[in-house]
């Protein structure tokens, strides 16, 4: 009983954590594109964009909210735009100065935007750099469920294994995810693996059980037999 009390509490701990990172975001003033290369990268002008570099302006310059124009054009989905900066000199694997430090790999991940993801992944972006505090591009597709982008990711090399002490790994990602297809693809990615023994893995599985039944944890299982 006092095992049972001390998961609950854990996943109570998770709720409660990830609700107060949710706050904070809604608390900070939303960025927007200022600069005429920004603008243009944001609404995907390939003429914007090239005529704000013809007047001189540098693709790998942040702005106050520490993006740079390539950033703004992977989260908007602008795939010419990506295409033009990047000729023009940006980094793929650049992180941002905000409070995240993602790349703009992972800024495109996290806005579901698939034809970018490809696009940097084709142009080279190092597909498992991770932000400051570990999180990798995998990770967090994994955590938002889009099976998708995993697949695209882990067929670019992406580490189904990788780990994080705040992120915590990629499987335990795609299981609060809740998307099958995405656990399913990484255990066929990586057969062995599994949610590990510490608190933090336990907590996630009994959230998942809370959540969703077995189904989800039964999926590892079935893999694993499947694929043997």
């Amino acid at each position: 009983m006092t095992a049972r009390r001390i998961l609950l509490a854990a996943v109570l701990v998770v709720v409660l954590v990830t609700a107060t990172g949710l706050l904070v975001l809604i608390s900070l003033p939303k960025p927007h594109p200022a600069t005429p290369l920004e603008t243009a990268a944001a609404a995907g002008s390939a003429a914007g964009v090239k005529d704000a570099l013809a007047a001189g302006a540098l693709p790998d310059v942040p702005d106050r909210y520490g993006y740079t124009p390539l950033v703004w054009a992977a989260r908007e989905g602008r795939v010419d735009a990506v295409t033009l900066l990047l000729q023009a000199g940006a980094d793929a694997n650049r992180r941002d100065r905000s409070f995240n430090g993602w790349t703009p790999l992972l800024h495109a991940v996290h806005k579901d935007q698939l034809g970018v993801v490809q696009a940097l992944l084709a142009a080279g972006a190092q597909v498992d750099r991770a932000s400051p505090n570990g999180l990798t591009p995998l990770m967090l597709a994994a955590g938002q469920g889009n099976a998708d982008i995993v697949e695209a990711l882990l067929k670019a090399g992406a580490n189904p294994r990788a780990t994080a002490a705040g992120p915590g790994s990629v499987l335990s990602q795609a299981v609060l995810g809740g998307n099958r297809r995405v656990v399913a693809d990484l255990v066929r990615a990586a057969p062995g693996l599994h949610l590990g023994d510490g608190w933090r893995d336990r907590a996630i599985g009994v959230y998942a059980r809370l959540r969703s039944g077995w189904r989800l944890i039964g999926r590892l299982d079935a893999e694993r037999q499947r694929i043997r």
